[in-house]
């Protein structure tokens, strides 16, 4: 509820004096550090959460790969999709699929936007609206067209 309401102060507060964290507490420290658009405290966040031996999710992933859109963090973009791939992840979760191929768009990489996109099992209008948006970032408008 506070993160929601911007409040990430009381968020950090309440987070610190939980005597057990667990990867939901942490999703929500994360993903309102993201609405908010203070990404570098949300990778900041995501790196202790891993530092402290918590093994993320696709919600996590969700929101990490959100912030790293936010801060054209393509390097640690690429990290996270590699332990996306390793888990088996991506086939599970369109959302996560869709974030990805957004992350890599947005960032530049567009090759990898269709790869990833290519090898979705489902695909939405975010799907194809993350792929079409990135070509016309990137001033591909031939491209978002087809």
């Amino acid at each position: 509820m506070f993160a929601k309401c911007g409040m990430l102060r009381e968020v950090q507060n309440i987070f610190d004096e939980l005597p057990i964290k667990d990867v939901i507490s942490w999703n929500a420290v994360i993903s309102g550090y993201v609405q908010v658009g203070r990404t570098s405290e949300a990778l900041n966040c995501f790196r202790q959460m891993l530092d402290d031996g918590m093994s993320s999710n696709a919600v996590t992933f969700v929101c990490i790969l959100k912030a790293c859109t936010n801060e054209g963090s393509l390097k640690m973009g690429e990290q996270i999709h590699a332990q996306v791939r390793e888990r088996g992840l991506l086939h599970k979760h369109v959302t996560l699929g869709n974030v990805l191929v957004d992350m890599f768009a947005k960032c530049g990489n567009l090759g990898k936007a269709k790869e990833v996109f290519d090898g979705l099992l489902q695909r939405d209008a975010i799907s194809w609206n993350s792929l079409i948006i990135g070509h016309v970032q990137h001033g591909l408008s031939d491209q978002a067209l087809k």
